[in-house]
């Protein structure tokens, strides 16, 4: 397995600053300049054209192609192989030149290098291969095998106080490395601790600056709602929502703002999905306009459409009859309270009060499964006598009300209830069989000084009088099957 290269604060770019074939002729030139006017004045020892030629070696051995081949490949690997080389070519170029005492001093240039290179553990080898060359050095200028521009006592105090002083570099070099790798690693975690809990979950975040515009969304949003980060970066915030809900979202946002820093708010909102559907999420919004790395409020969205949907499912069972997915009951009253305490003046609600009449003689003698079938029918029937405005809803058993708003003829109200009983006598065709019932309709007419619970009990009453003065007259008093 590969090892993973230290992340070391200041390190060197991986690339190379100048090409080779730039840089190596112009440093050929250069040393061999130097050394010629360093020979002529007598600062320098030893053939220009050789020290040049080496000092360009050094130079081009600092390449990343270079270090990757001493590397094996990788610019981290044989840190030791490759401080032995750089150390040793140009200790070698120093003390050709005469100035080996220098060597200590080029620990700092060749330390940076590896260490951005190689991490912070480069520093001991460094040192190590330092102090091991400045003696060999030494020794042999002692020995006179190699020359030296300063006299040979000169030349190792000079040595042994830059090797200190380039022992304490190197050290210090080693330590901000360190600190710089941990601080690395540190963050990594946090990233990864980010990606975990925040791009990698169902949960969009987002940002949004002072303008009202997005300046970071998560990787969450493409999961979510089909969208790329990239696509929402700069747009309008309130963009995002419904055209119903922009005016919340609007007022959230300013109060939040206004409330100060770390007010939260908390709305349900519908939010446009890519494929062109509304979801319904669950916006948390709070404000981090003063801290230092955000400097926007920070917006928290999920998704809720399921939720919100089993909600509604639940709602409408609990307000509608399972059989013929009418109001039940207490919708019924619901409603009708709401429609009398809004009539508005001039107008009344009408109440119908419904009841099948022979309904029992169906349900008894062909089943219950014709009976609910004959409930679901007469629904049918009577919606379809009613008006788009107006409500049916089924009380239970074979009882049914409807409720009429905007009345402002009383007589028209009795006529629309004695069609209605007319289409009620009209024969049901049912599955296997034909059957014929009928209907009594009890009417009611109030306003808003009028209880809910009033009117339908005035309704009932009227309803059971009619259908005892009926009950002798009607033509069919029982359901006739053929």
């Amino acid at each position: 397995m590969t090892q993973a290269r230290p992340r070391v604060l200041g390190a060197i770019p991986t690339t190379d600053i100048v090409p080779l074939w730039v840089g190596a002729p112009a440093l050929f030139l250069t040393v061999w300049a130097l050394t010629v006017w360093g020979a002529q004045h007598g600062a320098v020892l030893g053939s220009p054209l050789l020290l040049a030629a080496l000092a360009t070696l050094f130079g081009a051995s600092g390449s990343e192609r270079f270090q990757r081949r001493l590397g094996g490949g990788h610019l981290h690997n044989r840190v030791e192989l490759r401080l032995l080389y750089a150390t040793g070519l140009l200790g070698f170029v120093l003390a050709l030149a005469g100035w080996g005492f220098l060597l200590p001093a080029a620990v700092i240039l060749i330390g940076t290098l590896h260490l951005g290179w190689s991490g912070s553990h480069a520093w001991r080898p460094a040192t190590v291969i330092t102090v091991l060359a400045t003696v060999a050095i030494q020794v042999a200028v002692q020995l006179g095998v190699v020359p030296s521009v300063v006299a040979p006592a000169h030349s190792h105090v000079a040595a042994a106080i830059l090797l200190l002083l380039g022992g304490f570099g190197m050290g210090n070099l080693g330590l901000s490395a360190a600190l710089a790798e941990q601080a690395g690693r540190t963050l990594e975690r946090a990233e990864e601790r980010y990606r975990a809990l925040v791009q990698d979950s169902s949960d969009v975040v987002a940002v949004i600056d002072a303008d009202g515009r997005l300046t970071h969304v998560s990787a969450a949003v493409r999961q979510v709602s089909g969208w790329d980060a990239d696509d929402l970066l700069s747009t309008a915030y309130l963009d995002l929502f419904h055209p119903d809900d922009q005016e919340q979202a609007r007022a959230a946002l300013a109060g939040v703002v206004g409330a100060g820093a770390d007010s939260q708010a908390r709305l349900e909102l519908r939010v446009a999905h890519r494929d062109g559907t509304w979801h319904w999420h669950e916006v948390t919004l709070r404000n981090a306009l003063d801290h230092a790395a955000v400097r926007g409020i920070v917006s928290n969205q999920r998704d809720i459409n399921d939720r919100r949907a089993q909600q509604a499912r639940l709602a409408h069972a609990a307000a509608h009859d399972p059989l013929t997915g009418l109001p039940n009951r207490a919708e019924v009253l619901r409603v009708l309270e709401a429609a009398l305490r809004d009539a508005p003046a001039g107008e009344f609600v009408a109440l119908f009060f419904i009841d099948l009449d022979g309904f029992k003689a169906v349900n008894d003698g062909h089943g219950h499964a014709a009976g609910d079938a004959l409930l679901v029918a007469a629904a049918q029937r009577l919606r379809a006598g009613l008006r788009d405005q107006d409500l049916l809803g089924r009380l239970g058993g074979d009882e049914f009300a409807a409720i009429l708003t905007g009345v402002t003829d009383v007589a028209d109200v009795h006529t629309r209830a004695g069609q209605l009983m007319a289409d009620m006598s009209l024969p049901f065709d049912l599955p296997e069989q034909l059957v014929r019932i009928g209907a009594s309709i009890g009417v009611a007419v109030g306003g808003p000084d009028t209880g809910a619970d009033d009117l339908m009990a005035a309704a009932d009453t009227r309803m059971y009088e009619l259908k005892r003065h009926n009950r002798d007259r009607r033509q069919h008093a029982a359901p006739t099957a053929y």
